[in-house]
């Protein structure tokens, strides 16, 4: 009996030596296993996010201020481009009114050059309707991105404020799509990349508050949209068919981004009606994220 159990224990122990022989390279094999499964769903999990494009402007291209109701402006404004109103005929406060506000490309009241920006800026809207890459609710977007934020396309199910300085890093587009308002505060600002390539869709109204320093092509959809005292602005505001603008001593210094010609200044009669305008067309509706 003692040499048939001092037998197991010698058999009991011989196995033991192999499986602890084998075991680190079964451990090694294990985690070759768990690293390439790993970096499989790793690959599987990290979403490709639609790079931002920007869409064409077209005749709005050559407006720094565009109108649907009006364009009513006090103070000593600065437009480097047109300034126009469709389907409203109301521009109030350029020279055509001897007002204090001149605008480098003319003032184009409902004329032809005015309704095709209209119908241009419509497309851009529609163009702008993105794949989100980042969403939120309200958001404060200087709060939210306080060391800067690359390009992308950034959107709000509700408003979107500033009340610092957002800073654009790096190179590409930037699209932010909000489907309320853009409200800044006094003094906030936006800096860093290409006035051409920001873009801001507005699914409500803008208010870029007093002393506002702002890039890039805001596409307002309606209501009462401003600039306050003293606000700046590299790059233009277009406001859709329903919705008005008033300027308050601003500077418009629009980059020339993707003009399609020069509109011919209106004469110097202001305010007089065109029947007949054409309705615009939207671009065909995209996912928005």
């Amino acid at each position: 009996m003692n040499s048939d159990n001092e037998a197991v224990v010698a058999s009991d122990t011989r196995s033991t030596r192999r499986r602890q022989a084998r075991s680190p390279y079964l451990a090694w094999g294990a985690a070759l296993v768990v690293l390439v499964l790993s970096a499989s769903v790793g690959v599987t999990d990290v979403p490709t996010a639609d790079a931002a494009t920007s869409p064409t402007l077209g005749e709005s291209a050559l407006y720094s201020a565009l109108g649907g109701d009006e364009v009513t402006c006090t103070g000593t404004t600065t437009l480097t481009g047109a300034v126009g109103v469709s389907p409203g005929t109301s521009i109030t406060g350029f020279p055509t009114m001897a007002g204090p506000c001149a605008a480098g490309g003319g003032e184009h009241s409902n004329d032809a050059s005015a309704m095709a920006a209209q119908a241009d800026a419509l497309v851009v809207f529609g163009a702008l309707a993105q794949p989100c890459d980042q969403t939120f609710g309200a958001v404060d977007l200087t709060v939210t991105f306080p060391a800067g934020v690359g390009p992308g396309v950034y959107c709000s199910t509700s408003s979107f404020s500033l009340s610092g300085n957002l800073n654009l890093v790096g190179s590409g587009d930037w699209i932010f799509q909000t489907v309320s308002t853009l409200i800044t505060s006094p003094g906030s600002s936006v800096t860093g990349g290409n006035p051409c390539a920001v873009w801001w869709r507005v699914g409500s109204s803008v208010t870029l508050d007093t002393t506002t320093s702002f890039i890039g092509t805001i596409v307002a959809q309606n209501g009462a949209n401003a600039m306050n005292n003293g606000a700046t602005l590299d790059g233009r505001i277009l406001v859709l068919s329903a919705g008005a603008l008033s300027l308050d001593a601003n500077t418009i210094s629009g980059p020339t981004c993707s003009a399609t010609g020069t509109p011919t200044p209106d004469a110097p009669t202001t305010d007089i009606p065109t029947t007949g305008a054409p309705t615009p067309v939207p671009a065909p509706p995209r996912s928005t994220g």
